[in-house]
């Protein structure tokens, strides 16, 4: 019986203990993952001003994602994506025919099939940026030869029923392939 207890009294502790950065945050921007340049693994904004950062199970496949790449025509495409499967959130940045630079600075803006964009999915309702509802996306560290890309970015996004969703203060540092 006393070990019992004992163990109650060790789980009911630990779960006090246990809260999350993210619970004793005054300022939700203090939640977010710290602006590296390492390609620490990290990615997070503000959705409405909540915080935001991918987590949940890693299966069907990773919550955070970065890919660089040239097409078989030549193009660069970058796609930045990061999933809360237990929030059923994701966010999506993809820049199309653009070779990234490091310090540059490209908009969101979707003007035609083949422009940049940025969407955020909250379960089937899509938010996603157009010649209205515009971002930008800042590169402060590419590193092309350790494939480590880091920044900034923010956006403003639209659903077919008029809402409008606002993404600020994100920042990732992450390993793109």
């Amino acid at each position: 019986m006393k070990t019992s207890l004992n163990l109650l009294l060790i789980i009911l502790f630990l779960s006090f203990v246990s809260c999350s950065k993210q619970d004793d945050c005054d300022n939700p921007v203090d939640c977010l993952p710290p602006a590296t340049q390492t390609g620490a693994g990290t990615i997070g904004c503000l959705i409405n001003g909540e915080v935001f950062r991918p987590g949940g199970s890693q299966f069907p496949g990773p919550t955070q994602r970065a890919v660089y790449n040239t097409s078989v025509e030549g193009k660069y495409y970058f796609s930045l994506t990061a999933k809360n499967r237990s929030t059923n959130k994701s966010i999506g940045i993809l820049l199309r025919d653009q070779q990234i630079g490091e310090g540059e600075t490209y908009f969101l803006i979707s003007e035609g099939e083949f422009t940049n964009f940025a969407v955020y999915n909250i379960n089937i309702i899509e938010f996603q940026t157009n010649n209205e509802f515009t971002g930008e996306i800042t590169f402060s560290k590419f590193d092309d030869i350790n494939g480590i890309v880091s920044g900034t970015f923010w956006f403003d996004g639209i659903n077919e029923e008029g809402e409008i969703v606002e993404i600020r203060e994100g920042r990732f540092d992450m390993k793109y392939n």
